[in-house]
């Protein structure tokens, strides 16, 4: 069985190996290339449209920004600077998941 070294914890579809060990898990003995490669990619879509985001709006952003951002300061083994850093990054990888362009004062 062949077995792809670099991606261990999940299938890459653009990687060959990870290919070839998806359709010897499926069933080597299948013969239309194209099926298998079809039958990747609609998984790979799904995959990607399983996560039903609730919409981002700045409002939300600025929300959710404060929230994380005293959160940060109760804890109090950081600076303020840093608090607030770590709550933009926050809200750049919540933009991220979304596919949405961060505000400017992101």
């Amino acid at each position: 069985m062949t077995r792809c070294n670099i991606h261990e914890s999940f299938f890459d579809w653009n990687c060959n190996d990870c290919r070839e060990e998806y359709k010897d898990l499926k069933g080597a003995n299948l013969t239309d290339e194209k099926s298998q490669i079809k039958d990747i990619q609609d998984n790979n879509q799904a995959n990607k449209t399983r996560y039903n985001y609730k919409e981002f709006t700045e409002e939300r952003a600025k929300k959710l920004y404060e929230e994380v951002f005293l959160q940060y300061l109760k804890k109090g083994n950081m600076s303020e600077e840093e608090s607030i850093e770590r709550s933009k990054r926050v809200i750049r990888k919540q933009c991220l998941l979304r596919n949405i362009e961060p505000w400017p004062w992101i």
